[in-house]
């Protein structure tokens, strides 16, 4: 199981283009504003319709057992989108846009001058190994000559076989987007640097499902998060990674995430 864990680890980490997540040069973000576009968005997910949600599908039977690669993606797609759009008269209520504005419109950076930085808002739901959907609540930072991504990642989790048991969702998803204005604002001003400590974590809001049929997710972990900010219950650091590749293999590691403890299954510094 060792072995593959580290053959499994080495191909998602070492062979896509690692973007590295830094803080935004001084004097890059002057001024900010709310963009109704979608943001860099993992390979094969599925937007929910009319909503900023995109669901990330655990890796599908058909994917695995048929031998034709470009057959089996055309007919796991084909299912995925059916799901995603079976999904929507629950979530179509639920305003991420709306919630965006309503947080970050209170910001000293807040404008809507067209010059002004793009915050891309979107909330990813991953379905996970325990039959549940977690969801990663992100926004998309995109400057001339810098990129980054903050993550808040959301408590409560989604019964599969219940996606409609969305009650709190929208109480925490506010409580989540203030957090991520704070956050970029802290960044903007220099207060998110590197405490020089790395991080070993794991957490199924990164790695939610079983990998190739074969590793479970609890014993997947990486070494090198770059600390920020560690609370009684929550961390804050930044990571490396490819938000284009597919969700399974990793698309929400890059950036600067906001974690509850509880939320890793894996944690520890390293001095």
């Amino acid at each position: 199981m060792r072995l593959c864990f580290v053959l499994v680890m080495a191909l998602l980490t070492g062979c896509v283009a690692m973007q590295e997540s830094n803080p935004p040069p001084k004097n890059t973000i002057t001024k900010f504003s709310i963009s109704k576009q979608f943001p860099t968005l993992p390979s094969g997910s599925r937007l929910i319709p009319d909503t900023h949600f995109s669901v990330i599908f655990a890796d599908s039977a058909a994917t695995l057992l048929v031998p034709v690669p470009f057959v089996g993606e055309a007919v796991t797609g084909a299912i995925n989108s059916s799901k995603s759009e079976s999904y929507k008269e629950h979530y179509v209520g639920i305003d991420i846009l709306k919630f965006a504005e309503e947080a970050f419109s209170g910001s000293e950076y807040y404008s809507e001058e067209p010059q002004a930085t793009k915050l891309f808002p979107v909330a990813y739901v991953q379905e996970c190994f325990d039959d549940v959907f977690r969801i990663s609540l992100a926004i998309e930072v995109d400057s001339e000559n810098w990129v980054g991504r903050y993550l808040y990642h959301i408590p409560t989790h989604i019964p599969v076989s219940d996606v409609k048991k969305v009650e709190t969702l929208s109480s925490e998803l506010k409580a989540g987007m203030s957090k991520l204005t704070r956050l970029i604002e802290r960044d903007i001003k220099g207060q998110l640097n590197s405490t020089e400590k790395n991080v070993d974590f794991g957490s199924y809001y990164i790695y939610g499902s079983n990998l190739g049929g074969l590793i479970t997710p609890s014993v997947m972990h990486l070494s090198d998060g770059q600390l920020i900010e560690e609370g009684k219950d929550y961390v804050i650091f930044r990571h490396s990674g490819d938000p284009s590749v597919a969700g399974t293999a990793g698309a929400l590691l890059f950036g600067v995430h906001y974690f509850k403890k509880d939320q890793l299954h894996t944690f520890e510094v390293i001095e």
